[in-house]
């Protein structure tokens, strides 16, 4: 059929759009055909040819091939993908290429059809437009246009989630909904540069997830993860667009660059590879160090080290890679070598100095051109705090505290540094004060705020996130990614804002707010104790706490199930995966911590082993065997109950309680009485952040704590005598080296009370923070008369994130303000 007679065979179809675009200011989707600069991607059972080059990179075919599929997927149609430099008349096509590497797109630009001035030179843009009459037989191209070869790969995967496939589709198996045409509006989108240049994933602590899945399950012929699995993983990390990755590691995992073929997929997807903090220049000494391991040690064997990393370089020096600089013990322990803090210093100096020697033999002469990143990891940053002089060029990756909270951000003095610096930052952990592997229970407004922080601060040159196993960490892996692609997209209303786009986008917009609400309630629920915690955690009897606990999550569960219960089919194990296993799962360990009743703590801890027998061996047809562990590790609080749950209670104030009584009151912070904002900076409400209520920060964190911002909250009592001020803020750490953690209290007009909670990573303070999701300062104050009162409290340091006040009347003990340490 011609293609007039298709636009004539069309043309009188009822014009309906597209409910589930992902992006309204990229692309929009409708079902017909009512103007002649709209392209038919399908339209009357047909579809466009997409054409790629044969000189362009493979991504670009790679992605060209994954949109054809997905297109099959939603229509039934596949279109043909040619890759061919030259053009038959074919009536409707995409065109899909990189600047300088696709001939049809040069001949465009030469012939003054496309306009790409503002993609040119840049990082990881592209150009998504329409062009009618491109060439002789065409009536109209969408072409699709990238800077370089990630950014044309992104632009096809722009297609994909505008038609409505998830970036979930196989890792979760998220079904698209079906539709008989795709036509694509008249467009000229730009994309311009992402926030953060290099945006990625460190797969972790796989011993009981990713690992043996891959073994025995998705590639037992090489029984590990191999170029099959990593191929996948790849896959997922172009429909995220973002381009890094940090490989499996444990001893458990075949090391990434150990398999060849692995570096080649690698590059195949343009995904560049690194390694984490523990494996210097590309190389896993975890498995592939074979020589004694007294021996990894630069003091006493540089020349056996050293020749490990001159074969490594040797092999990747070719491909798109980062290089960790720097050396630490075997897997993630500390450096061998130097008696002092000054020896090491200059050990570590010397290392630097070798690594980047071979860097400028076999990458590149010109050394300072070369990604390379220094972590300074648990204690190597006491070392660069000792005058550790890291290279200007070399990206400093700040890391948080391994539960959420950035451990420090650059200085006034090192953001004018050449590397800049980045965040490692975790969705998963095995590590003090206890484990985090099983659940994802990191709040998204969490992330939004450190992250959002870090990003305000300069740390914009590569964001890396530990999600374990990928399985479990889909939504807080999906939106650290997207974050990080473009920061300006989210404000502090970011959790439910990203809740509801991502249920809409996986399930469905019918369902989408009652399942982001859903989601709201289970990351409020965990903050203030992860399941994996709840050994640790103390919870009140008083004012029926643990009740109110259990109920709010008998009633996610009840809202849960009716959802998947009415769900078709075809959605069914998306939901189940990415919903109701987390929900049920949450909400049956608490059942088996809080209930008084052993039969129903061992029920619980039975119903918890059969939903992962499910997941794992009915989901998907038994894609996913041996995927999920409800124990991983076999840490206390998921292990089968032995006798009556012992409930950890205390006689603390209630957090839902604001009037007077024998304890006292409580006030969410965000709803003071009065807020004054600072000269430069303005008080923002973070909801869902919190562990109740939600919370309120100062934000920028660049602005100066000129000592003018200040919250106020107004109580009455008719008592008098001491009382303290108890102030829960969430437990963030200082900025920067120039900074503390510092806030004032104050009663009426009495002076004020200075109090820091900054705690050192590692201590009992901090322990007791992370566990309970919460930092409390504690200030003595006297009631001088019964009545009207006002607490003022003021930040003194940027950073602090409040979340709860408490007027204290004297009868919560010190051990009362949360678990103690462990």
């Amino acid at each position: 059929m011609s293609a007039m007679k298709i636009l004539s065979a069309i043309a009188g179809l009822i014009l309906l759009s597209f409910a589930t675009n992902v992006r309204a200011d990229a692309l929009s989707v409708k079902d017909a055909v009512s103007g002649p600069t709209d392209f038919p991607l399908v339209v009357a059972g047909k579809a466009a040819e997409i054409l790629t080059d044969k000189d362009d990179a493979t991504v670009v075919r790679i992605a060209a091939g994954l949109l054809a599929h997905d297109i099959e997927q939603v229509t039934g149609v596949k279109p043909n993908v040619s890759d061919v430099p030259q053009l038959a008349p074919v009536g409707f096509v995409v065109i899909a290429g990189t600047l300088g590497k696709n001939a049809l797109i040069a001949d465009l630009i030469k012939r003054g059809k496309l306009d790409v001035k503002s993609v040119e030179g840049k990082w990881e843009s592209y150009a998504i437009t329409t062009v009618t009459d491109p060439f002789p037989g065409v009536t109209i191209a969408l072409v699709v246009v990238g800077s370089d070869r990630r950014g044309t790969a992104y632009g096809l995967m722009d297609l994909s989630e505008a038609i409505g496939v998830s970036p979930w589709v196989w890792w979760a198996d998220v079904a698209p909904l079906p539709r008989k045409n795709l036509v694509i509006p008249a467009v000229s989108f730009i994309q311009g540069t992402p926030s953060v240049k290099y945006r990625g994933i460190f797969i972790n602590d796989e011993d009981w997830g990713i690992q043996p899945w891959a073994a025995k399950t998705f590639e037992p012929e090489v029984g590990s993860l191999g170029p099959k699995t990593y191929a996948k993983v790849f896959e997922l990390l172009l429909r995220l667009k973002a381009n890094y990755i940090w490989p499996a590691m444990h001893e458990c995992t075949r090391a990434f660059n150990s398999i060849p073929e692995n570096k080649r997929v690698a590059d195949d997807y343009a995904i560049v590879v690194g390694s984490s903090h523990a494996e210097p220049m590309l190389f896993n000494n975890a498995t592939e160090w074979t020589l004694p391991k007294d021996h990894w040690n630069y003091e006493t064997h540089a020349d056996e080290v050293k020749a490990v990393w001159e074969k490594r370089i040797q092999e990747t020096g070719k491909y798109e890679s980062s290089y960790t600089i720097g050396i630490r013990g075997i897997h993630d322990r500390p450096m061998q070598g130097g008696k002092t803090t000054a020896d090491r210093v200059k050990l570590i100096e010397r290392v630097f100095a070798d690594q980047r020697d071979l860097i400028a033999r076999y990458v590149n002469p010109n050394v300072e051109s070369v990604f390379q990143i220094f972590v300074p990891y648990k204690e190597v940053l006491p070392l660069y705090q000792n005058g550790l002089k890291v290279p200007d060029d070399v990206t400093l990756v700040w890391v948080d505290d391994n539960h959420g909270y950035i451990r420090r951000l650059s200085s006034d003095e090192e953001r004018k540094r050449r590397g800049g610096s980045g965040v490692y930052y975790h969705l998963s952990y095995w590590g003090k004060p206890e484990d985090y592997l099983w659940l994802d229970t990191t709040p998204p407004a969490l992330i939004w705020e450190e992250m959002h922080k870090a990003y305000e601060n300069d740390a914009r040159a590569v964001w890396v996130v530990n999600v374990g196993d990928i399985k479990m960490s889909e939504p807080g892996m999906e939106f650290f990614l997207r974050l990080a692609w473009n920061v300006d997209a989210w404000d502090e209303n970011s959790q439910m804002t990203f809740l509801k786009q991502w249920a809409a986008q996986n399930f469905g917009s019918e369902n989408a707010s009652e399942i982001a609400e859903i989601m709201d309630e289970f990351y409020r629920l965990n903050f203030c104790a992860r399941p994996e915690h709840l050994h640790l955690t103390q919870f009140s009897e008083n004012y029926g706490e643990i009740e109110r606990r259990l109920d709010r999550f008998a009633k996610l569960v009840s809202r849960t199930d009716a959802i998947y219960a009415q769900l078709p089919p075809e959605r069914r194990d998306a939901f189940y995966q990415l919903t109701v296993y987390p929900v049920r799962g949450a909400a049956l360990a608490n059942q088996m911590h809080l209930a008084h009743d052993a039969d129903k703590a061992m029920l619980a801890y039975e119903q918890i082993q059969a939903e992962t027998k499910f997941f794992n061996e009915k989901i998907a047809g038994g894609k996913w065997r041996n995927v999920l562990s409800s124990n991983p590790r076999n840490r206390p609080a998921l292990r089968k109950p032995d006798s009556k749950p012992q409930t950890a209670s205390t006689n603390s104030p209630s957090s839902e309680k604001e009037t007077p009584d024998a304890d006292g009151i409580a006030f969410e912070a965000e709803k003071p009485s009065r807020m004054i904002a600072g000269r430069e900076s303005t008080w923002k409400v973070i909801p869902g952040l919190g562990r109740s209520g939600d919370c309120v920060a100062l934000l920028p964190t660049t602005a100066p704590v000129d000592g003018k911002a200040a919250l106020q909250y107004e109580f009455s009592s008719p008592q008098t005598g001491e009382v303290k001020i108890l102030v829960y803020c969430i437990p963030t750490l200082p900025l920067n080296s120039a900074h503390g953690m510092r806030y004032s209290a104050a009663i009426d007009e009495e002076a004020s009370k200075e109090v820091s909670i900054a705690t050192k990573e590692f201590d009992a303070a901090w322990s007791a923070n992370v566990i309970r999701g919460a930092a409390i300062g504690s200030t003595n104050h006297s009631l001088a008369k019964a009545g009207r009162h006002t607490i003022t409290i003021r930040p003194l340091d940027p950073g602090l994130v409040f979340d709860k006040i408490v007027v204290d009347f004297g009868h919560t003990k010190p051990s009362q303000l949360g678990p103690p340490a462990k």
